[in-house]
């Protein structure tokens, strides 16, 4: 019998997390992992590496390196099945954990989209839940180092957003409510990045793709206002943070450290996007936050009003920028239908 290398024992080892902390965070058993640490399993499963790694920021093209010592073919889409269902196993206890910027990040928002219950957001614009797929897929990626693992990756996105979304209506249907509150001047300062003149020139297609953006956002709160509440506030928060079961006794905090400025340096493959906790100390911080953007709202009155402001909002800086027609159209098309559909 072959005996393969130790390489996947060694990574654990030097994680510096203990066997029940691997388990949360993969979704993995404490027993696999356990035999894993002892060197116990000879020949990990694919998926299994794929899980571990993932989880510890490992890049695609890291990953499809070590999984060859193990005698696997690259990552390819008849993988992505099993690694997300490790993925809707993970928990979410303890320690403060850190995301990066290779897939674990959609990971993540995927796993915490599972939990359910109420969700509050905070940003300057509405939540990522709300992007059409082709928009999404056009963020800026850490780059992998050859062209199998830049497809797989992002094949791999696609499917973790769109499982996100797919627990995102599933959630709307069992009435789990949202709440997001959106930085009035952070809001402007985006959109004119993203819908005004340059961005019309370098990319037409892009600035359609904004428009159906929030054209969900808004049409979401416009058709169902007490469940989906959209809010433009007086005020600039500390952080860019979401909560999710915020109501309920599973509340979690990811709250991110925005970047305004990129500056393409391909270098840094691993850059910090945000923290994930559940202490009460932490959780009673951003309490606070929401409860003083609840009071810097615009428009108090009856949620259907405050849909109504929040549409105005919108589509002003659309106006403003002389792409209201791609709003507008966009949000006629979703309007027909009374349920809950989205670019």
């Amino acid at each position: 019998m072959r005996i393969y290398p130790d390489t996947l024992t060694c990574i654990l080892k030097k994680s510096e997390l203990n066997v029940n902390q691997i388990s949360k965070i993969t979704g993995i058993s404490n027993t696999y992992i356990t035999k894993l640490v002892r060197s116990k399993v000879n020949h990990p499963g694919k998926d299994k590496i794929a899980s571990l790694l993932l989880a510890l920021n490992y890049s695609i093209t890291d990953i499809n390196a070590i999984l060859a010592e193990y005698d696997y073919m690259p990552l390819n889409e008849f993988d992505i099945p099993s690694i997300l269902e490790n993925n809707r196993r993970r928990k979410f206890e303890g320690r403060i954990m850190p995301h990066f910027d290779h897939i674990y990040f959609e990971l993540v928002m995927a796993a915490l989209e599972g939990i359910g219950g109420t969700k509050i957001v905070l940003k300057h614009r509405p939540s990522g839940i709300f992007i059409p797929i082709p928009l999404y897929l056009k963020k800026e990626f850490p780059i992998e180092e050859d062209h199998e693992a830049a497809r797989f990756f992002m094949a791999f996105t696609k499917e973790i957003v769109l499982e996100r979304k797919k627990l995102f209506l599933e959630n709307c249907k069992k009435g789990a409510k949202y709440e997001t509150y959106i930085c009035r001047h952070c809001m402007e300062e985006s959109l004119a990045k993203n819908i005004g003149s340059s961005a019309m020139k370098s990319s037409p297609e892009k600035v359609e793709l904004f428009a159906q953006y929030f054209a969900n956002a808004v049409s979401v709160t416009l058709k169902y206002p007490e469940q989906h509440y959209h809010q433009v506030v007086r005020r600039c928060g500390y952080f860019e943070f979401m909560m999710q079961d915020a109501e309920g006794e599973n509340c979690k905090i990811s709250f991110t450290g925005r970047r305004h400025h990129f500056y393409h340096k391909e270098w840094e493959q691993l850059s910090l996007q945000s923290f994930l906790s559940d202490a009460p100390g932490i959780l009673s911080v951003f309490h606070s936050e929401v409860d003083r953007c609840r009071e810097a709202v615009e428009i108090k009155s009856s949620p259907s009003a405050m849909a109504q402001g929040f549409h105005d909002a919108v589509r002003e800086q659309f106006d403003k920028h002389q792409v209201v027609d791609l709003f507008d159209r966009a949000l006629e098309s979703l309007m027909k239908d009374s349920g809950l559909i989205f670019f």
